[in-house]
């Protein structure tokens, strides 16, 4: 298959950082920070809730507690979204060209005047977004992100089958 280009734009990049966002928050140990913080916010509320004896107050700072589990939550999103953004950002700036190309043993992929050749092995997981398709790199946290118009339907349904 020849190589299919395209040029980042601030559009294209901004969706791209978002299906990668989403992607680092539905991870199992975002799953498992969700749920904590989904029990502690419930453990929160009703710690607020319990009958007082006339004349006590509340434990200090127990109605501050929901607050700062909820700006918790937002903080992990806002981070999250900022840190994709910055790493698509790093690999493919606004104004490059981009390109990917198939082939029997390896996947290449180019950015500006960078190219990589990378072994299906190095890849243990696919997820298709929107607009970005994730790698996720065999033994390690981090993951590739290509543009999703780089391939077509034909071309996805290809490397997952060479990468599982």
């Amino acid at each position: 298959m020849p190589p299919r280009s395209l040029t980042i734009d601030e559009g294209l990049l901004q969706r791209m950082a978002r299906d990668a966002a989403v992607y680092s928050l539905t991870r199992p140990a975002a799953i498992i920070m969700w749920v904590a913080l989904a029990g502690a916010l419930t453990l929160s509320i009703l710690n607020l809730s319990p009958p007082l004896p006339a004349g006590a107050e509340p434990p200090f700072g127990a109605g501050w507690m929901p607050l700062l589990i909820i700006g918790l939550a937002v903080f992990a999103v806002v981070m999250s979204v900022s840190s994709a953004r910055q790493a698509v950002r790093t690999a493919m700036p606004v104004e490059t060209v981009v390109w990917a190309q198939l082939e029997d043993d390896v996947l290449r992929l180019g950015s500006g005047r960078r190219q990589s050749e990378i072994a299906y092995g190095t890849f243990q997981s696919m997820r298709v977004g929107r607009d970005a398709v994730l790698l996720k790199v065999r033994g390690t946290s981090a993951a590739t992100a290509i543009p999703r118009a780089l391939l077509s339907d034909a071309d996805i349904a290809t490397l997952r089958s060479r990468i599982s």
